[in-house]
This record gives structure tokens, C-alpha cells and sequence, in this order.
């Protein structure tokens, strides 16, 4: 098995030695476009998210309330007192974890769409990319340990994005 891996890595690494080869966080191409951030700023410009928002922090003031009240309190309150302070801390925490996940979960929708609405412009920017550097090998930052900062290319995807959509936006 140890033999197996050295081989592995020995393998990898020679590729990782090649001219050519370069960084690429694809994902964060895309969402560092002004696509992107326009997709998120109407995320958070979004009458219902903004309720759910200001909620959350009602909710999280509310139960960091509850929370002192309850420690200061703790010692002259009664047994039954305080087990029903505390499913009212924890009702306030299921609330709260319900809400920040909601909100979460919105978040995570706007970014899966703009990656779908951007995955053909995306081949076609990292294409010409390809073509342009002599470009062997990419690899993502999460399958490297290092890499020489002028190696990564995300920036240079994502300008090309953007200049590509402003193109497409004109037309």
C-alpha cells in the first residue's frame, strides 16, 4: 500500500513539474465575477431575506438575553423555573439555527445559479485561456499542498468572465 501512495505521489508530482501547469479555484472564478456579486447584492437586497435577517438578530438579542437573565438569576430561581428557562433558551437556539440555516440555504441557491448560468461561458474563457498559455495541466488549490502564487489563475478566468458577459450583455 505504501508503494502504491510513493508511486502516486511521485507520478503527481512530476506533473506538477511540468511547464504549463497552472492553479485553478473554478468555483471562486465565478463567484468573484460582477454576475455574482449582482446575484448576491439582490439576494441580500430581497425583501424577504432582509426580514428573515432582521429576525435573526431579533432572535439572537432575544436569547442572549435569556441567556444573562438566566445566569443571574440562576441561583434564587426554582427547579421548575429554571427548566422552563431553559426550553425557553433552547426553543430561542432551535429558532435561531432554523433562521441562520434558511438563510444559509438561500445563499447557497444563489451561488449553485450563478455556477449553472455561468458553466458554458466558463469552459468557453477557460478554453481560450488553455489556448493562450500553452496550458498543460490545472489543478484545484484544495489537491495542492503549494504553489507559486503566479501560478494561480482564478483571477484571470474571472476577468475573462466578465469581460465575456458584458460582451454577451451588449449584444
Amino acid at each position: 500500500m505504501n508503494k502504491l501512495l510513493i508511486g502516486l505521489f511521485f507520478i503527481f508530482s512530476l506533473g506538477m513539474n511540468a511547464e504549463g501547469t497552472f492553479v485553478l479555484n473554478a468555483e471562486g472564478a465565478m463567484l468573484n465575477t460582477q454576475y455574482a456579486k449582482d446575484t448576491f447584492k439582490e439576494l441580500e437586497e430581497d425583501s424577504d431575506f432582509v426580514a428573515d435577517k432582521e429576525r435573526l438578530e431579533l432572535l439572537q438579542s432575544e436569547g442572549q438575553e435569556l441567556v444573562e437573565k438566566f445566569q443571574k438569576d440562576n441561583e434564587t430561581l426554582s427547579d421548575e423555573q429554571k427548566l422552563d428557562m431553559q426550553k425557553k433558551i433552547q426553543d430561542k437556539q432551535n429558532e435561531i439555527q432554523f433562521l441562520a440555516n434558511k438563510l444559509q440555504t438561500k445563499q447557497q441557491e444563489a451561488a449553485q445559479a450563478v455556477v449553472a448560468a455561468l458553466a458554458q461561458d466558463f469552459q468557453a474563457v477557460l478554453s481560450e485561456l488553455i489556448n493562450a498559455k500553452k496550458i498543460e495541466l490545472v489543478v484545484t488549490p484544495q489537491s495542492l499542498f503549494y504553489a507559486k502564487p503566479e501560478l494561480d489563475i482564478t483571477d484571470d478566468v474571472t476577468s475573462g468572465l466578465d469581460v465575456r458577459l458584458a460582451k454577451k450583455s451588449e449584444e
